[in-house]
C-alpha cells in the first residue's frame, strides 16, 4: 500500500515473521524482518487490545561510506498507532513516533532532511500523513467489503506467506475475543465519503483549520489584485501581476483540496 510513499519495487523481499504468541484478551506480540528505504528493519511489534500496535525496530547498521555520509548512527524504527474508536465503523488514529533522547541528539549531526522537515508547518506534515492513510483506505477498506461478502471462515483462504502470520492471529484474536455490542453499519461504497479528509481529520485538527482559513484568506486577496490588475491591464506590470495571481489561485486552489479531498489508485502507483 506505501510503495511509492515509503518503499520501491527494489526493496521487494519475502518478510520474515514469527508466528504471533501469547494469544490474549490483552493482544499478541510477533517479530519481523523486511526491507524499507533500501534498508533492512529488523524488530517486532506489541498488538495491546483493542486499539493499540506499538513497532520497534532497527534498521541495518550501513556501512562506513554511507554512515560518513549520513553523519549519524543507525536509525530506528519505533511508532506508536492508537485506534480510538469514535462511533459505530468508525475510529481516529493517533501516531506517535518516540523521541530520540537528548544524550543521542548531542552526539549526533542531525541530517538536513530531518531539519527542513521539522521546520515545515504542522498542516503540511498532516497533509503528508494522510496519503499513507488514504493508501491504506483504498486497500484494506475495500479488501475488508470483499471478505465480507464472500462470508467464508479463515480455511477458505490460502495464506502461505510469513508476512500472512500476524493477519491470521488478528482474526483469530477478533473472533474469539472481540465481541460486539451491536450492529455495524453497511460498509461505505462511496469513495467520496471515505476519502473526506476535512470530515474526518481536518475540522478536529487545529493547524489545519487554521491553515484553510489562511489559505481562503490569501485567496480573497489574490482576487481582489487580480481584477485591480485587469482594470489597469493596458501597463505591462499590471498583465504580469494578473497573470502572476491567476497561476497563484491555481496553487491555492490546490492547497484548499488537500485538505479535504483525499484518494489513491493502485493501478496509477508505479
Amino acid at each position: 500500500a506505501h510503495h511509492g510513499l515509503q518503499g520501491k519495487r527494489e526493496d521487494a523481499i519475502p518478510i520474515n515473521m514469527t508466528s504471533p504468541s501469547d494469544l490474549s484478551p490483552e493482544g499478541f506480540v510477533f517479530q519481523f524482518e523486511d526491507r524499507t528505504m533500501s534498508m533492512r528493519r529488523q524488530g517486532g511489534a506489541v498488538f495491546r487490545a483493542p486499539f493499540v500496535i506499538h513497532y520497534k525496530a532497527d534498521f541495518e547498521t550501513p556501512s562506513k561510506e554511507k554512515q560518513k555520509k549520513r553523519a549519524n548512527s543507525p536509525k530506528v524504527f519505533n511508532l506508536t498507532a492508537i485506534m480510538l474508536p469514535t462511533k459505530p465503523g468508525w475510529s481516529r488514529i493517533i501516531l506517535m513516533g518516540a523521541p530520540r533522547t537528548k544524550q543521542i541528539e548531542k552526539k549526533e549531526k542531525e541530517r538536513l532532511v530531518a531539519k527542513i522537515f521539522r521546520k515545515l508547518p504542522s498542516w503540511l506534515v498532516h497533509t503528508f500523513s494522510n496519503r499513507f492513510l488514504d493508501s491504506d483506505l483504498a486497500f484494506l477498506h475495500f479488501q475488508e467489503q470483499e471478505r465480507e461478502r464472500r462470508g467464508v471462515d479463515a480455511r477458505a483462504y490460502f495464506m502461505p506467506a510469513q508476512s500472512d502470520r500476524c493477519v491470521s492471529a488478528l482474526r483469530k484474536w477478533i473472533l474469539q475475543y472481540a465481541h460486539i455490542p451491536g450492529p455495524l453499519p453497511a460498509p461505505l461504497t462511496d469513495r467520496g465519503v471515505l476519502f473526506n479528509r476535512w470530515t474526518q481529520h481536518g475540522e478536529h485538527c487545529r493547524h489545519c483549520t487554521s491553515a484553510r482559513k489562511r489559505v481562503a484568506k490569501w485567496r480573497t486577496n489574490t482576487l481582489r489584485l487580480l481584477a485591480i490588475s485587469l482594470v489597469l491591464a493596458k501597463f505591462t506590470a499590471a498583465r504580469v501581476v494578473a497573470a502572476l495571481s491567476l497561476l497563484l489561485l491555481n496553487r491555492l486552489s490546490a492547497v484548499d483540496k488537500a485538505f479535504s479531498d483525499g484518494g489513491f489508485s493502485h493501478y496509477d502507483n508505479h
